[in-house]
C-alpha cells in the first residue's frame, strides 16, 4: 500500500480535485475546510469524515480492506468495502471499490454470512439498486461476522474478497455520530 489515503481509500469523485482546491483558497477558504479526516478505528474499520466547507453538510464513512484475497490479476489496486452516510439527507449507502475495472455491466456477488446480494457494477465501483437493498446489507452486516465478495474484471480475471465484520458496529455508531 502506498500509504496515500486518496489511492487506497475512495474514488476521486467523492473529493475536490487539487485545482479546485487550489482556486477555492486563492479566493480566502481554508484548505483544512476540505479535509478528510481520520476520525476512529474499530479494528479493521475505519471511520472517516469529509465536509467540502464550514458551511456544507458532511459525508461520513467507514471503510474496510479485505482480510484475505485471491485474484489472478496483479495489477489489481487496492479494494475496499465502505459504507457511506450523507448528513443532508441521513441516507446510508453501500458501495464496494474492486481495485479494477469490473467486466461491463457485471453483477456483484455479495455474501455476508448465509445471505446473498447482488451488486450492479460500473467502472470500478458497485452499488445496489435501492435504499431498501442498502438498509438490508447494513442490517445484515452489522449482524453478520464476514463478508466474501466475488466480481470479474473489465480483462477478464477474478477476485473473492473477504472482510472481517469485527467492529463494524462501532464504526457504524460512531460515523452516526458525526454525521446526525
Amino acid at each position: 500500500a502506498s500509504g496515500d489515503w486518496s489511492s487506497d481509500v475512495c474514488s476521486s469523485d467523492l473529493f475536490p480535485s487539487h485545482d479546485s482546491v487550489l482556486t477555492l483558497y486563492s479566493i480566502g477558504f481554508s484548505p483544512n475546510s476540505f479535509a478528510q479526516i481520520i476520525d476512529s478505528k474499530y479494528f479493521n474499520w475505519t471511520v472517516y469524515e469529509y465536509q467540502e466547507s464550514d458551511f456544507a453538510f458532511k459525508k461520513c464513512y467507514i471503510v474496510s480492506h479485505p482480510i484475505s484475497s485471491d485474484s489472478d490479476d496483479n495489477s489489481r489496486k487496492k479494494p475496499y468495502l465502505m459504507i457511506t452516510r450523507y448528513q443532508k439527507n441521513r441516507s446510508e449507502e453501500v458501495s464496494i471499490f474492486g481495485g479494477y475495472d469490473f467486466k461491463m455491466s457485471s453483477e456483484i456477488f455479495m455474501i455476508i454470512d448465509a445471505f446473498q446480494f447482488h451488486l450492479k457494477a460500473k467502472g470500478d465501483m458497485a452499488w445496489v439498486q435501492s435504499k431498501y437493498e442498502d438498509i438490508a446489507i447494513i442490517e445484515t452486516m452489522l449482524n453478520g461476522s464476514a463478508v466474501k465478495i466475488r466480481s470479474d474484471s473489465a480483462h477478464g480475471t477474478y477476485a473473492i474478497d473477504e472482510y472481517s465484520l469485527k467492529g463494524i458496529t462501532l464504526a457504524y455508531l460512531r460515523m452516526k455520530e458525526i454525521c446526525r
